[in-house]
């Protein structure tokens, strides 16, 4: 993986602007062209090779947690003993709300929560800390935009016809739904200026050809210091970085791409060297468990209520 493939797979997924995801999520080849001032065949060929090579799975939408009445944390463990960590996941898959986890080499194991309240939320994050018996756990939550959008049962229904796969035509979707494809287009269209929808790769780490994804974490000393740290590090590793997540004022979470362990110290020294920055670590992923469908409950629930009102 390039850095030619990480600028296009940034485009496609992970926008600059502090949002998590992507909220296009009918992203056209030729627009992400367009914007890195490449021809549509290079992009299309760059994507189709990420698939073959097994390390981009696929994408998926995903609703706004905001507007299901949930929010999403992550979470950093270390898993004592080291050889309890294969039982611990094969646990955390049956556990409510775990979306997504990333088996760290060594100890260290990373999972995406979705949880309702706040006190619900400490319970299930004890109960992980417990199983996984660690000293200490890190939390960071994972801040989506507002959205006042009211989705009616026909944007309910045009969610769940694309929500595993957004690049499908119009016409298919508007028959799956039983609207007019100008309908399914402007409908849709309104759901992402809304920011109500957000698309989200499916990865395989292991696929990557002598390369590693890194975790960078960094928590800030004082939310003063944020964005002169965040644009120093998007600024230095911009050609490794696949995504910044940076919408939380206590922490900021970048996935790079880098080629040895050597690079991973030294991009925790470099980071944790920076003026106002209160810790930093740095985890390489060796497996991702994605759960996803976790997340059409509450998909489901809200198309449920929305038939019941029959709002078109």
């Amino acid at each position: 993986m390039d850095s030619l493939d990480i600028r296009i797979y940034r485009e496609f997924f992970h926008p600059r602007t502090g949002l998590p995801l992507e909220p296009d999520i009918r992203r056209s080849y030729r627009n992400v062209a367009r914007k890195l001032r490449i021809d549509e065949v290079t992009v299309r060929n760059r994507i189709k090779r990420l698939q073959l090579s097994g390390f981009l799975k696929g994408w998926r939408v995903i609703v706004n947690p905001n507007l299901l009445g949930v929010h999403l944390a992550q979470l950093w463990l270390n898993v004592q003993p080291l050889t309890r960590k294969d039982a611990l996941i094969e646990k955390l898959k049956l556990m409510h709300g775990v979306l997504a986890m990333s088996d760290c080499y060594g100890s260290t194991l990373s999972v995406i929560l979705m949880y309702e309240g706040e006190i619900s939320a400490r319970k299930e994050f004890d109960l992980i800390q417990r199983i996984a018996n660690a000293e200490r756990l890190v939390r960071a939550n994972i801040p989506f935009p507002d959205s006042t959008i009211e989705l009616t049962h026909t944007d309910w229904r045009i969610i769940e016809a694309v929500r595993a796969d957004p690049r499908q035509s119009y016409p298919r979707i508007a028959r799956e739904v039983g609207v007019s494809s100008k309908t399914v287009r402007r409908r849709l269209q309104r759901m992402m200026e809304e920011r109500a929808l957000f698309v989200i790769p499916s990865l395989n780490p292991g696929a990557l050809d002598g390369a590693i994804i890194a975790d960078l974490v960094v928590f800030y000393a004082n939310p003063e210091s944020k964005s002169v740290i965040d644009k120093g590090i998007v600024s230095r590793y911009d050609e490794l970085l696949i995504r910044a997540e940076l919408g939380d004022r206590e922490h900021g979470f970048f996935n790079l791409i880098i080629t040895n362990i050597s690079q991973a110290k030294e991009i925790s020294t470099w980071v944790k060297e920076q003026p106002g920055v209160g810790n930093a670590f740095v985890e390489l992923v060796q497996d991702r468990i994605e759960l996803y469908e976790s997340l059409n409950e509450p998909v489901d629930k809200k198309l449920s209520e929305a038939a019941t009102v029959r709002v078109p």
